[in-house]
């Protein structure tokens, strides 16, 4: 934690996203550098140390690693409101669909390129397709475009591929028939959405009347555990039902009194822990062989989304520079993309040397376009 918080600051000093640096602490800790005086004796004046363990990709970190994935899924639907997607207007739908299609079908292309199979392939493609909402807010935000036109654009269409970043990891790694594994996913999110939007708010006021501290929180993250197991129960990702519970939370009025205390035990502790393991999980050695495949993956991972989402914003009837404002703003790449490689990896279906490579290559598709985006967009409005 001294270790994610410290390098965290550090780049968030310069600018550049904290996830980052968390993920960077999990390299230095890892198996692969601090990692190796893990478990050691040392004689010092006569006496014998030994270093405890350093064991961040074992079954008990895992498990901390593993809650905050749920609480970062947990909290993007609680930052959100259905009522966002009722309002969502023709081009940012245009925008999101097209930014969706182009990366995933080249993404998937690229995959089967390098001989892989058709499931590692489609996985490679859902790296490629959500926006990281967080880092293109922020950039509009210093440059006071977010209340524009291409801003709201931007936004809408960053939440709609999120979400169906999220409903396409968890088709992926369904097992089964395709065809019926499609119509529980379908059926999951709509009876509880149906349900939860009756009843999460009468849940909600039961919390209140209790009169114990903080019971209002723990009810809402008993909600979150709830769904994430009804979800696996189903054969669904956990992550999904972690964020329909934060969705279906957010349209209370009493998502604003937890908010802030979900974030506090996310960010404080699970989150960067989540991130640490990232970081710990990473075979430096992989990076020495992903030359082309990295390459090839960074690149189409840039020009998919800004090739998707401009056409969808030509289509929605922007001029060329605001289209390619809007694709551009549409390229960064963060938690969902470094969710649905680790999610992937945790449920077996990226093993051995093709789960380090894939792991790598999506952590350099983090770190560049998160960096390229600011200047590309400062340099678009400069046009």
């Amino acid at each position: 934690m001294i270790f994610a918080r410290l390098i965290g600051y550090f780049f968030n000093r310069y600018k550049q996203p904290v996830v980052i640096g968390e993920i960077f602490a999990g390299v230095i800790l890892g198996g692969f550098l601090l990692g190796h005086i893990g478990g050691q004796s040392f004689s010092l004046l006569g006496f014998t140390l030994q270093t405890p363990p350093l064991d961040f990709t074992g079954p008990d970190f895992t498990i901390f690693a593993n809650i905050g994935i749920l609480f970062l899924l947990f909290l993007s639907g609680l930052e959100m409101k259905v009522s966002t997607f009722k309002k969502v207007e023709k081009t940012s739908c245009l925008v999101a669909i097209l930014g969706i299609v182009v990366p995933l079908v080249l993404g998937c292309l690229v995959g089967l390129c390098f001989s892989f199979s058709l499931q590692v392939s489609l996985i490679i493609g859902v790296i490629l397709v959500a926006t990281s909402v967080g880092v293109t807010v922020r950039v509009l935000m210093d440059l006071h475009m977010l209340d524009s036109d291409v801003g709201a654009t931007i936004l809408g269409g960053a939440v709609i591929d999120d979400v169906i970043g999220v409903v396409l990891l968890a088709f992926i790694l369904g097992t089964g028939s395709p065809l019926l594994f499609g119509l529980k996913v379908v059926a999951f999110i709509l009876v509880f959405l149906f349900i939860g939007l009756k009843t999460m708010g009468k849940i909600m006021r039961i919390g209140e009347k209790i009169h114990l501290p903080n019971a209002l929180l723990s009810l809402s993250i008993a909600m979150l555990m709830l769904l994430a197991f009804f979800a696996e129960q189903v054969e669904i990702a956990s992550i999904t039902g972690a964020f329909i519970a934060g969705l279906l939370i957010s349209n209370t009025v009493q998502s604003k009194k937890i908010l802030k205390d979900i974030r506090t035990i996310g960010y404080g502790l699970f989150i960067p822990l989540f991130f640490v393991w990232v970081g710990a999980s990473i075979d430096l050695s992989a990076f020495m062989v992903i030359g082309p495949l990295a390459a090839i993956v960074v690149l189409v991972g840039i020009l998919g989304k800004i090739t998707g989402c401009g056409l969808g914003a030509k289509l929605g009837r922007m001029n060329t520079k605001e289209s390619l404002q809007v694709g551009i703003g549409m390229v960064p790449r963060m938690e969902i993309a470094l969710i649905v490689v680790t999610t992937a990896i945790a449920q077996g279906v990226l093993t051995g040397w093709v789960a380090q490579q894939l792991l790598a290559v999506t952590i350099l598709l983090t770190i560049i376009t998160t960096l390229i985006t600011p200047f590309l967009i400062k340099l678009t409005f400069k046009i």
